[in-house]
């Protein structure tokens, strides 16, 4: 059985130099497991594991919402995020996989602040936000259209003419970011808010496995609004960037994974598949990448709690001379050892060491004190 990092997060604030926010790999026992780890959960009964997974993934599950038209609305798990209130800029990767018959989405993946924080989602669709109680951005893969984009509630949205509502903006990417079916993909975002209050200097940005596709900020892209709608270009005016908050108390503290479908005949379902999910303070990319990915799967055992730095390994004896290899909890590789002074400049926290040598070990977890 895979190692869950679910129960060593709340004993390690510091893990990984307090970048990794919170993660989650769907390695749990039990569905209801799973769930006590996010602060709302809705549909629990059509959620299922699977072992599909990416193919780079460390693990041996992944998560299935499924959505039925007439029995429910798909599903979703929300997390509060907070830390002293919450973050200043926020990058969350997932990885999603949609079967090859999913009728188009009407909401998917968010980051957001509420202020004060909840622990539950509260979109409030339709309103614009205020600025000082709350703002969202998700990555949706766009309806029938099947293109990624944002779709973003903040205190200067665009509405409609003549509309009382505000519904959520969004970006057109230039060349377009088409969505893959029946494929793993690796889909990160991130929101980066406004400071000081007044300025407009607030960013968002996503990647597709590991590519830029859209970044907006103060002064780019180039571009023009049709209504709610900007449209990158290269001889229009400058994009005026974020004003996401005038009140320092609203901060990015939530991630919501949302199955969100409402269109289409009585009965008809759908899935999606999630895996591998990250929510950090800076980017994490995807798995699999040269010196980022944990290569293979770790055995389910206590950590070990080791001094920083520690000269030996004792599960493997003799093997003083060959390298050891740390990598965080999001699995990206932080260090390469020889024998001695293994984790030596890291900060204290939990990492996957592995022996690198003609008599290779797995992956093994540890704590540096």
């Amino acid at each position: 059985m895979l190692l869950s990092l679910a129960p060593l997060l709340p004993c390690s604030p510091s893990v990984v130099q307090a970048q990794v926010v919170f993660t989650e790999d769907f390695e749990e026992d039990s569905l209801s497991q799973m769930a006590r780890r996010w602060n709302d959960v809705v549909n629990l009964q059509g959620m299922s594991f699977s072992s599909d997974v990416p193919p780079a993934s460390p693990g041996r599950k992944s998560l299935i919402m499924t959505s039925v038209i007439g029995q429910n609305t798909g599903g979703h798990l929300y997390k509060r995020l907070v830390q002293t209130g919450g973050y200043d800029s926020l990058f969350a990767r997932f990885y999603v996989k949609f079967a090859p018959s999913c009728h188009p989405v009407h909401h998917f993946v968010w980051l957001g602040g509420h202020n004060p924080p909840t622990n539950w989602p509260w979109p409030r669709a339709g309103i614009r936000p205020w600025g000082d109680e709350r703002f969202s951005t998700g990555i949706e893969p766009m309806g029938a259209r099947w293109e990624w984009d944002f779709y973003t509630y903040w205190m200067h949205m665009r509405g409609n003419p003549g509309d009382t509502f505000f519904w959520g903006n969004d970006f057109n990417p230039s060349p377009p970011a088409p969505v893959v079916k029946n494929q793993w993909v690796c889909v990160e975002f991130m929101v980066k808010l406004n400071a000081p209050l007044g300025a407009y200097n607030g960013e968002q940005a996503f990647w597709i496995n590991g590519q830029k596709k859209h970044q907006l900020g103060l002064g780019f892209p180039r571009g023009y609004w049709v209504w709610d709608s900007f449209h990158p270009h290269p001889d229009s005016a400058p994009f005026e960037g974020f004003q996401w908050r005038i009140a320092d108390s609203l901060k990015a503290n939530y991630f919501w994974l949302e199955f969100y479908m409402t269109q289409g005949p009585q009965g008809q379902r759908d899935t999606v598949f999630f895996d591998d999910v990250v929510v950090s303070t800076r980017y994490i990319g995807p798995l699999g990448v040269e010196s980022q990915a944990v290569p293979f799967p770790v055995s389910r055992s206590p950590f070990s709690v080791l001094p920083n730095p520690f000269t030996s390994f004792g599960s493997v004896p003799g093997h003083s001379s060959d390298h050891f290899t740390l990598y965080d909890i999001s699995g990206r590789k932080v260090g390469v050892y020889q024998g001695d002074r293994i984790g030596e400049g890291l900060s204290a926290g939990v990492y996957f060491l592995r022996l690198e040598g003609k008599d290779a070990k797995p992956l093994r977890i540890i704590k540096l004190r």
